[in-house]
């Protein structure tokens, strides 16, 4: 799963990077994204603009479901196409993801977790894929909230975790947004991202806390 990512990039490299306006967006470089969080998307609805989107989708399903609050924040890509629910999302509703890495655990046999940064070589933002809901809240309003996608570990990724976020290469992040894409060619962009483009690095435990937000939580530690 892919339970916390990073985004620290300026508003203008954000436009720039994605071609999109980011007008009345609320937004701070974030260097522990959490699920429940607001956090800037490129939806399929509108490539045009980024626009705020809360982690965890909630379809109507999963309204009642008692003690799972904060919504369904990864959905595995092999799932898309069994579930009606996914299924409707792959073909109307799917977004970018602006990140710069994300964050995982390795379990130790010891039954501790230990925390490992995820990114590119270049250190370039990128985009996870995603599917997002137009969700109404309590008052009325309605909420867009998006999920990422997961798929099975790249080499490198795999010592620590059994799954991945799905990492769009940049030729393929249009596509993923074109409407008139045919389903069977967007699932078959969901794919492990190459563990050669990426590098990894232990970080501090001060991560797991979700409040806790600043550089120290990305630098390498031993």
């Amino acid at each position: 799963m892919c339970g916390r990512y990073i985004l620290v990039e300026e508003p203008q490299e954000l436009e720039a990077r994605f071609s999109a306006s980011m007008d009345a967006v609320p937004y701070r470089p974030n260097y522990n994204a959490a699920p429940t969080e607001v956090m800037p998307v490129v939806s399929s609805s509108d490539p045009e603009k980024i626009v705020a989107m809360k982690w965890g989708i909630r379809p109507p399903w999963f309204r009642g479901t008692r003690g799972r609050s904060d919504g369904i924040i990864n959905v595995r890509a092999e799932n898309l196409w069994d579930k009606p629910t996914f299924r409707r999302a792959l073909a109307e509703r799917r977004c970018l993801v602006p990140a710069d890495g994300f964050h995982e655990w390795q379990k130790t046999s010891g039954g501790k977790k230990i925390p490992f940064r995820f990114f590119r070589k270049d250190e370039d933002i990128f985009a996870f894929a995603g599917i997002w809901e137009a969700d109404t809240a309590s008052d009325g309003s309605l909420v867009r909230t998006f999920a990422i996608l997961t798929t099975e570990p790249n080499e490198l990724v795999a010592p620590v975790h059994n799954r991945m976020p799905v990492i769009l290469p940049l030729a393929a992040e249009r596509q993923w947004l074109d409407p008139g894409e045919r389903p069977n060619v967007l699932l078959d962009l969901l794919r492990p991202y190459p563990a050669a483009e990426m590098l990894s690095h232990r970080v501090s435990l001060a991560v797991n806390k979700a409040s806790n937000n600043g550089p120290e939580l990305i630098k390498r530690i031993s």
